[in-house]
């Protein structure tokens, strides 16, 4: 009987001494993966991804910020979309354009 109670001890500490660790592990991936969205914004879009950011939950990104245009939102989409990793790309970003109505 003490051996079983051991056991059971033995593993329960086990199981919570570990979950404290998945966390910490699951937010350094998500770092991870919004650094590499970020990276490939500004390999292919270069300095039209300064005003973007990233953010990452699990295998789901959002992107945050401004473009110049619906079509650069799309494409910056489309980028996020393509990085190993990422099943959803999201979009808050926010577009203006440069036109004055004179």
């Amino acid at each position: 009987m003490t051996r079983t109670f051991t056991r059971i001890a033995a593993s329960a500490l086990f199981a919570l001494t570990a979950g404290a660790f998945l966390p910490a592990h699951a937010a350094a991936n998500n770092a991870d993966l919004a650094g590499a969205v970020q990276s490939a914004l500004d390999s292919s879009m270069g300095d039209a991804a300064k005003k973007l950011t990233v953010t990452a939950e699990g295998s789901t990104v959002t992107l945050h910020g401004w473009t110049q245009g619906p079509r650069e939102e799309s494409k910056a989409r489309y980028v996020a979309s393509k990085v190993p990793g990422v099943d959803n790309a999201y979009s808050t970003v926010r577009t203006f354009s440069n036109d004055s109505n004179d």
